[in-house]
């Protein structure tokens, strides 16, 4: 990754990245840092919304057939099922972007990451303020 693409995307205001550390004194004191529990308490505060964010995002997305799906168990008579069927798609796209988005921002902002104690408002809140110097 370019250091300006990381620039772009607000990662001083999130935290430094231990791939990007040459010193191999500071690596060491940095993944020391990173292996702490308030940094693994971040990261799994960070994960879980993640995951709620896309969870939504997902429902947002299929909603119709998740509708579709739920009218097959109040309809009349033996044709139910067939609306059924619409479940699974709406899994599949939930799924899908549930999987891929949250992949997609762990790695950029949470993997391999010593994380500021700021990083979860940086990540979630503050965007417009990305380019911004410390």
């Amino acid at each position: 990754m370019s250091q300006s693409w990381i620039d772009t995307h607000g990662m001083r205001r999130i935290g430094k990245r231990l791939d990007e550390i040459d010193n191999p004194f500071e690596r060491g004191v940095c993944e020391a840092l990173y292996h702490t529990p308030e940094q693994r308490r971040q990261r799994r505060l960070i994960t879980a919304a993640l995951v709620f964010k896309h969870s939504l995002r997902g429902l947002l997305f299929s909603w119709p057939l998740y509708l579709i799906g739920l009218a097959s168990f109040v309809m009349p008579g033996d044709y139910g099922w067939v609306l059924a069927i619409f479940f699974l798609p709406a899994l599949w796209v939930s799924g899908i972007i549930l999987v891929k988005g949250i992949g997609e921002e762990y790695r950029r902002y949470v993997k391999g990451v010593v994380l500021k104690p700021q990083a979860f408002r940086a990540i979630f809140i503050g965007r417009g303020e990305e380019g911004s110097a410390d």
